[in-house]
C-alpha cells in the first residue's frame, strides 16, 4: 500500500479512542482563498509514511496513494449520480 520509503522504519500510529469531530459540513461563509481553501491535495514530504495529503476545510488528511485513488473513484461515481439527479430536476450539474 502506498509508496515505500527506503530506510524509513514504520512508525506506530496512536489508536483514537473517540473522535469528537467525525463529520464536517460546508462552512456558512466561503473560506478565504476558495476553492483551494475548501479542498486541495499535494504530495507529502519524505518524512511522512503516507504519499498524499488532502486538505478539506482546513483539516489535513494523510493518505496512502491507493486510498487517495479509491477516494478519487468514489467521488467520481458520486458526482455522476449527483449530475443525474440534477439533470432530472432540470438543474445544471457540476
Amino acid at each position: 500500500m502506498g509508496r515505500m520509503k527506503a530506510g524509513k522504519p514504520r512508525r506506530e500510529r496512536p489508536v483514537a479512542r473517540e473522535q469528537s469531530l467525525t463529520e464536517t459540513h460546508e462552512p456558512d461563509m466561503p473560506l478565504r482563498g476558495w476553492p483551494r481553501s475548501h479542498a486541495d491535495s499535494e504530495l507529502t514530504g519524505p518524512d511522512e509514511d503516507e504519499c498524499v495529503v488532502v486538505t478539506v476545510h482546513g483539516v489535513r488528511h494523510y493518505l496512502h496513494a491507493t486510498t487517495a485513488q479509491e477516494l478519487h473513484a468514489s467521488l467520481g461515481k458520486t458526482l455522476v449520480e449527483y449530475n443525474a439527479v440534477c439533470e432530472s430536476a432540470g438543474m445544471p450539474g457540476v
